[in-house]
C-alpha cells in the first residue's frame, strides 16, 4: 500500500501523474488499483427532489502484478462514486451511487509507464484504464453495494438487477436537490470521490489506498456540477476537510486484521462560551461496519443541537435509512443504530460511506477517547480513537448576548440591560438596567420570542420582544433612583410570559428588556426601552 501526503486542493492532474510515475510500481507487492483521475462528471437532471450524477474514473495499477479484469465473472473491479459537501465547518456525504462493474481494461499511461498485459482481461503493471462518466452512469452495468465485501473484494455475480435500467436517477449518484442549490447553501464546497474494489487488490493487502477525490464546481443556479481541478490520489474525500478547515483533523482507525475507518473532527469556538463539535467517519472498506459512535462528555456539560446525517440508500438497496439515535447518558453522547441481531439490514455505517455527527456544548475542548462500535458479529470489539471532547464547563450555565439597538432617552444616551450571575442550582439570575433618567420608574419584561417594533405604545424606544410578553420580571416596578439604574433577581422557575409563568429549560433562549418612564419636559415622550438581552440556558 502507498500513502501519499495530503495535497493542496486544485493541484493539477499532470503534477499528480508525474509524482505517481516516479513511484510505480508501488512498494507493496501484488496488484494495486487506485483512482488515478476523476476526469469528468455527467449531470442527469432532477426527478422527485433528487439530482443525479455520475463520475468518470481512470484506474491505475501501481502494483507489481497485473490486475484481473475478467468480464462476467467475480474477478474484476467494481467502482463506487460519492459526492460530499463542506459548509460552515461541517463535512457531510450528500449522495452515493450503485457500483459500476468493470468489463474490459485498456492499457494506457496516466500514472506510470505501462507494461501492457496485451489483453483487456488484465490491467498491466503501471497501466491505466479510463471509464468515462457516461460509462459509469450506464444503469445496466450498475450493481448494488450490499452484495460486495469491500475488505475481501468478493461480490456476487451475476449481481442483483443486472441489466436493469430505469428513470434518470435510478442507480446513479443521488443528491437531494436542496442539498446542492446555491440559494440554500451559498458558501458550500463540493467534492467528488471514487473508489475501486477488486478481489486480487484486496488479497494483496492493498485495499486502503483505492479512493481518490476532486473538487466540484457549482453554478449560481441549478444543480449541474463540473470538475473543479486535479485529482487527489489515494485519499478519501474526508481528507479535504483538513485542507479547507485549519482546525479539522483526520485520523485512520484500522480494525485489527480487517478494514479501515477514517475519523475526522472539527471543533469550532463560537465565541460565547460554547463550542460546536463536528465529527465525520468514513468507512473505507470494513465489512464489519459501524454500529455506534460514542463521545465522552465532561461532568456538567450540556449538549444542544445534537444531530447526525448520512447518505441515503436507494434504487432497491435493502438497508434502512433510519437515522441513528443520539442519547446522552453515562458521561457520554452515543449515537447508534439497531444491532445486527435485531436487524441485519439496519442503517449501519457500511463501506464506502461517511456518516456525520455534531452537537454544541458549553464544555471546553479537552483530550479524550471516542469509541466506534462495530456491527457484524465476529468483530474484534470496539475501536478507540483519541479526539477532542467537551470537558467540564467553566461558564455560568448560560450564553448571554445583547441584541436590538435602543434609542437615546432624555439623558442623550441609550438605556442598557445586562444579565448575569446565573445560578442554575439556586435557579436565579440577575438583571440590571442602566443609563436611565434618575428617579425613573420602570420594570423588566420577558418573552420566548424576539421582535423589533419601533415606537411601540407611543414610546420613543424600540420594543425588542415579540409573542406573549411577561411584565414585572425580577420584582415588579422599580425606581432608577439617583444612579439611573435598577436591578432585580429573576426566579428561573417562574418567568412571567403574559399567560402565567414558565420555567427556563435547558436549551431554551429567553429574551429580556427594560421599559422605563422618561422626562416630562415638553418635546420628550414619556417612556422608552433599553436594548434587549438574550439568555440561552445550559
Amino acid at each position: 500500500m502507498r500513502i501519499l501526503p495530503i495535497l493542496a486542493a486544485g493541484l493539477l492532474a499532470s503534477s499528480l501523474s508525474a509524482s505517481a510515475a516516479a513511484q510505480c510500481p508501488g512498494s507493496q507487492p501484488g496488484a494495486d488499483v487506485i483512482v488515478g483521475q476523476i476526469p469528468n462528471i455527467s449531470n442527469y437532471g432532477q426527478l422527485n427532489g433528487m439530482a443525479a450524477y455520475a463520475l468518470g474514473t481512470t484506474s491505475c495499477n501501481v502494483g507489481d502484478q497485473e490486475l484481473l479484469w475478467f468480464a462476467n465473472t467475480t474477478n474484476h473491479p467494481v467502482i463506487g462514486q460519492n459526492i460530499y459537501r463542506l459548509e460552515n465547518g461541517r463535512f457531510e456525504q450528500v449522495g452515493m451511487s450503485w457500483l459500476k462493474h468493470g468489463f474490459t481494461a485498456l492499457q494506457q499511461n496516466l500514472c506510470c509507464n505501462c507494461n501492457s498485459s496485451g489483453t483487456g482481461s488484465r490491467l498491466g503493471v503501471g497501466c491505466s484504464d479510463p471509464y468515462s462518466s457516461g460509462l459509469n452512469g450506464s444503469q445496466s452495468g450498475l450493481g448494488p453495494k450490499f452484495q460486495v465485501n469491500a475488505f475481501t473484494g468478493g461480490f456476487n455475480y451475476p449481481f442483483a438487477q443486472q441489466g436493469q435500467t430505469g428513470d434518470r436517477i435510478f442507480k446513479r449518484i443521488q443528491v437531494p436537490v436542496e442539498d446542492v442549490l446555491a440559494s440554500q447553501h451559498p458558501t458550500a464546497r463540493y467534492f467528488g470521490e471514487a473508489q475501486y474494489i477488486a478481489p486480487d487488490d484486496a488479497a494483496a493487502g492493498n485495499g486502503f489506498n483505492n479512493v481518490s477525490w476532486c473538487n466540484l464546481n457549482r453554478p449560481q443556479s441549478g444543480t449541474s456540477l463540473s470538475i473543479g481541478g486535479g485529482t487527489n490520489r489515494e485519499q478519501a474525500a474526508i481528507r479535504a476537510w483538513a485542507v479547507y478547515e485549519p482546525n479539522a483533523t483526520v485520523t485512520d482507525v484500522n480494525v485489527p486484521g480487517e478494514g479501515q475507518f477514517v475519523l475526522g473532527q472539527n471543533v469550532i469556538d463560537l465565541g460565547n462560551g460554547t463550542w460546536r463539535y463536528e465529527f465525520a467517519i468514513f468507512n473505507n472498506n470494513s465489512h464489519f461496519s459501524g454500529e455506534s459512535f460514542s463521545v465522552p462528555v465532561g461532568t456538567g456539560s450540556t449538549l444542544l443541537d445534537v444531530g447526525m446525517s448520512f447518505p441515503h440508500y436507494h434504487s432497491g438497496e435493502p438497508y434502512t435509512n433510519t437515522a441513528w439515535t443520539g442519547t446522552q447518558a453515562g458521561g457520554a453522547i452515543t449515537w447508534s443504530t439497531e444491532a445486527f441481531a435485531v436487524n441485519e439490514n439496519a442503517n449501519a455505517l457500511r463501506w464506502g460511506t461517511t456518516y456525520s455527527y455534531w452537537f454544541t456544548s458549553n464544555g471546553e475542548p479537552t483530550a479524550g477517547t471516542a469509541t466506534l462500535g462495530l456491527f457484524r458479529p465476529g468483530n474484534p470489539g470496539d475501536q478507540q480513537v483519541s479526539i477532542l471532547v467537551p470537558g467540564d464547563p467553566s461558564g455560568s450555565g448560560a450564553v448571554i448576548t445583547s441584541y436590538c439597538d435602543a434609542n437615546p432617552n432624555s439623558t442623550a444616551v441609550a438605556g442598557d440591560i445586562t444579565a448575569g450571575n446565573v445560578d442554575q442550582s439556586a435557579r436565579t439570575m440577575e438583571l440590571e438596567a442602566s443609563n436611565l433618567p434618575v428617579n425613573s420608574n420602570g420594570f423588566f419584561i420577558s418573552s420566548l420570542d424576539q421582535a423589533f417594533v419601533a415606537g411601540a405604545g407611543g414610546s420613543a424606544g424600540n420594543l425588542c420582544l415579540g409573542g406573549s410578553i411577561g411584565r414585572g420580571v425580577a420584582g415588579g416596578i422599580k425606581s432608577s433612583g439617583s444612579t439611573g439604574s435598577f436591578s432585580g433577581i429573576v426566579d428561573l422557575d417562574a418567568i412571567p410570559t403574559g399567560n402565567g409563568s414558565m420555567s427556563a429549560m435547558t436549551g431554551q433562549t429567553w429574551y429580556f428588556q427594560a421599559w422605563h418612564r422618561d422626562s416630562l419636559i415638553p418635546g420628550f415622550t414619556t417612556s422608552n426601552f433599553t436594548d434587549g438581552v438574550s439568555v440561552l440556558f445550559f
